[in-house]
């Protein structure tokens, strides 16, 4: 009903949101809060505006405008008011919109407020915003042709008509001044984006003024908590951890995240916008997740600050390291560069910043040590795309679909800069960043992206393009058989048996083994009838020999590791190495996306043979 209702006022021109001055009242002890704002809108179209469209929080809420208006409609089923001017506001003027707002009393059954003892995390979303938003139509394909509405897709095309007038965070707006004074108990730090200009305090209660000296998307939030506070500086940037007292757990790999994360991007993209980068805690009851606003990172206990990652059995992922990296490289990848609100968007955010991790952790491990981050990545890929509900995307279509973004873009983009060299795949990115950073409308969309890629990529390569980009597409890639024999110098010869098949799946997960001009690789194994099938190859594919794992070190000893031309898809390789071989493997990093990423490796067995080996 919201969209039948409402969809038809999507187009209505509205005036664009250019500084907010706000304030965040904390109450711990009640769990309450009071806030408001003044928002400061900007009439940038070229037709004058008789109508404000605004959508209200379910909460007591006061809003005034400085421009006589009457109240012509208002949906309470949907919180959607709309405000006729006396006079309608014209092509350059200036629309200053004030509101105030305040949980409902909570109640021994209602929690009405997101308010906590310790730890609050509020974010902006609780403010009014301009004009109407598509985020809460259905998306589902049944469900919308069971409510009589059109089949439409989760996010417009990049080439589609408005696509790029927005971004997919900021709603009806683009770079905004941002101020705000946030307050909370005596015993409590209360933040916000920005530097701290003031601090008093007043009848029992703190207050801090923040203030941003640089234009930021409308995306900011207000926390407050009884902490600790780490400190430290990096480069001229002044770093801080808000922490629980008792969860000094990780505060060492969170400040190690930010610092060779700090050192990474300034090397490799453009320099840090901010003075400053702080993470804050909040309990998990908020959230499991962490999420990045300028040069602030509120950041869940249950991820970060309790994950236990110091068990010698314990084989995962550091993930305290890593999802710090992660966020801190969203300073880069939405607040420096946003893309449109259409399909691709968040390749622009979280693939980059999920890709600029991964380096951070190459960086600080060793490539030797990159199988476990990139095999942890496929399995989260292969995992989700088999729960998708509507339809599975390439990675440059993606609408937002997390395990597309985060697990299948950090693997394709880790993968890219492999087969390119870090040097030019990185220079690519630092030019995107250089051509969008803070611009507006029209906003950058993922297909611009790729098309700078594929101009670097020569010739051989540009299947992979096509590949990891354009299309979905998989690889079954496995060891038949691996087996050594050492030679009369002392060195070994490795014999490895080794399939390879390529395949596209459509967006319902079908496998189409024919190219569009319907040729496709067939192979018959010997004893078998059934022939397997593959998309023609001419594929590099990384083959790997590898030694003894140093007991000091916990690194396998790579012996052998190089792209092959692969064209068949049953290959034999022989392979002569200087040390005694443990193992070996086709795509043993794990750097393609393949269905079952386990069979990629095998053990070596001992060839006894007294035949002279052909290298």
């Amino acid at each position: 009903n919201y969209e039948k209702d409402l969809s038809k006022y999507g187009k209505a021109p509205q005036p664009r949101l250019v500084a907010v001055n706000t304030f965040m009242d904390i109450f711990p002890d009640t769990r309450d809060f009071k806030a408001g704002a003044t928002y400061t809108l900007v009439n940038q179209t070229d037709v004058a505006i008789d109508t404000l469209h605004v959508n209200y929080p379910d909460r007591p809420t006061e809003i005034t405008l400085d421009l006589e208006s009457d109240i012509v409609k208002d949906f309470e089923d949907y919180n959607y008011r709309m405000y006729q001017f006396k006079k309608a506001l014209q092509p350059g003027d200036t629309l200053i919109m004030k509101f105030e707002t305040e949980n409902k009393p909570n109640t021994f059954f209602d929690n009405n407020s997101p308010v906590v003892d310790n730890g609050t995390f509020i974010n902006n979303s609780i403010f009014p915003s301009i004009g109407y938003s598509d985020q809460f139509e259905i998306r589902n394909t049944q469900v919308r042709k069971k409510y009589d509405l059109e089949p439409k897709d989760r996010l417009p095309a990049p080439d589609a008509p408005g696509a790029r007038d927005n971004n997919y965070i900021g709603g009806n707006s683009d770079w905004i001044d941002f101020e705000a004074t946030v307050s909370t108990s005596s015993d409590q730090i209360a933040i916000a984006p920005g530097y701290l200009i003031k601090e008093w305090e007043e009848d029992g209660r703190k207050y801090y003024n923040y203030k941003m000296d640089s234009k930021i998307l409308n995306f900011y939030a207000f926390l407050s908590g009884r902490y600790d506070v780490k400190r430290d500086e990096h480069d001229g940037v002044k770093l801080e951890i808000y922490y629980h007292p008792d969860h000094d757990y990780n505060v060492d790999r969170m400040m190690s995240g930010l610092k060779e994360g700090l050192d990474y991007y300034n090397d490799n993209y453009t320099p840090y916008q901010h003075r400053q980068a702080r993470i804050i805690e909040f309990p998990r009851t908020g959230g499991g997740f962490a999420q990045a606003f300028p040069n602030t990172i509120p950041f869940s206990e249950a991820i970060g600050f309790i994950a236990d990652v110091d068990d010698e059995d314990n084989d995962a992922v550091d993930y305290p390291f890593s999802i710090t990296a992660h966020e801190l490289a969203h300073q880069w990848w939405a607040h420096q560069v946003i893309g449109a609100n259409a399909k691709g968007a968040t390749l622009l955010s979280e693939s980059l910043s999920e890709y600029s991790s991964l380096k951070v952790l190459e960086k600080a491990n060793g490539k030797e040590q990159m199988r476990k981050f990139l095999k942890d990545a496929m399995d989260g890929y292969l995992l989700g795309r088999t729960v998708e509900q509507i339809k599975e995307n390439p990675l440059m279509y993606n609408e937002n679909q997390q395990y597309i973004h985060y697990q299948k873009g950090s693997l394709v983009l880790y993968a890219m800069s492999d087969y390119l060299g870090d040097e030019k795949f990185n220079a690519v990115i630092k030019r995107f960043a250089e051509k969008h950073q803070f611009k507006g409308a029209p906003y950058p969309v993922a297909t611009e992206f790729v098309n700078d890629i594929k101009a670097v990529t020569p010739d051989s390569l540009q299947y992979l393009v096509t590949d990891m980009f354009e299309t979905i597409t998989l690889y079954n890639n496995k060891v038949k058989d691996a087996t050594y024999q050492e030679l009369p110098d002392g060195k070994y010869l490795v014999t490895l048996d080794a399939q390879v098949i390529k395949y596209r799946s459509n967006e319902k997960g079908k496998s189409v083994y024919k190219n569009i001009a319907g040729d496709s690789l067939t192979f018959t194994p010997e004893g078998k009838t059934k022939a397997l099938q593959s998309l023609p190859l001419a594929d590099y594919i990384e083959v790997g020999v590898f030694g003894e794992v140093d007991e000091d070190t916990g690194v396998e000893k790579v012996l052998y590791l190089k792209k092959l031309k692969v064209t068949e898809i049953s290959n034999n390789f022989d392979i002569i190495v200087d040390a005694k071989p443990v193992e070996a493997g086709i795509d043993p990093y794990n750097k393609l996306i393949d269905r079952n990423s386990d069979d990629n490796r095998s053990k070596l067995s001992e060839k006894k043979s007294s035949t002279t080996a052909k290298e």
